[in-house]
């Protein structure tokens, strides 16, 4: 990932249930601001897109049960 020295301000509202879920994430990354929550989000999101399926544009995620889950990226 390139690193870029120039910071850009920004500003969103989000509704209470994603609020909530960024509270979760911090737990689950280890993280304490919510904008650390986000880059990881984002991090984590280009890896999906970069290995999704190019006909749909979907990722297949299995657990260690072997259970699959298929997550849609498209719109």
């Amino acid at each position: 990932m390139a690193s870029n020295s120039t910071t850009v301000q920004s500003s969103f509202q989000v509704d209470p249930g994603t609020a909530e879920a960024i509270e979760e994430l911090k737990g689950v990354f280890g993280v304490t601001s919510n904008t650390a929550v986000i880059r990881k989000a984002i991090a984590l999101a280009r890896v999906a897109a970069r290995n999704s399926n190019t006909e749909d544009r979907t990722v297949t995620l299995i657990d260690n049960g072997g259970d699959r889950l298929k997550i849609s990226l498209a719109g």
